[in-house]
């Protein structure tokens, strides 16, 4: 179940769970992580390990990789971040 949250943000984020990759710009996968929210802006994540995230990355939202997003980072607290997404959509 998609539900919204309301935080005074631009764009409404909604609650979900679901699996996530993230590659580098080059398309070598990173490492796994949970899309606990999102927005048409950005993207709240659980990451699967305490790891920088780089400057530049791909978000996908399926396991082909078929849906993506470039992200950049906002905020990361250990294995929990904040993403923007920086390609026209």
């Amino acid at each position: 179940m998609v539900s919204a949250v309301h935080s005074g943000r631009k764009s409404p984020r909604f609650k979900i769970e679901t699996p996530g990759m993230i590659y580098d710009p080059k398309g070598t996968p990173l490492f796994a992580c949970t899309v606990r929210d999102i927005s048409a802006t950005g993207a709240g994540l659980a990451l699967s390990e305490d790891a920088p995230l780089p400057e530049s990355f791909f978000l996908t939202f399926t396991r082909d990789g078929a849906v993506r997003r470039l992200c950049a980072p906002v905020w990361q607290l250990s294995v929990v971040a904040g993403v923007r997404f920086t390609d026209k959509s």
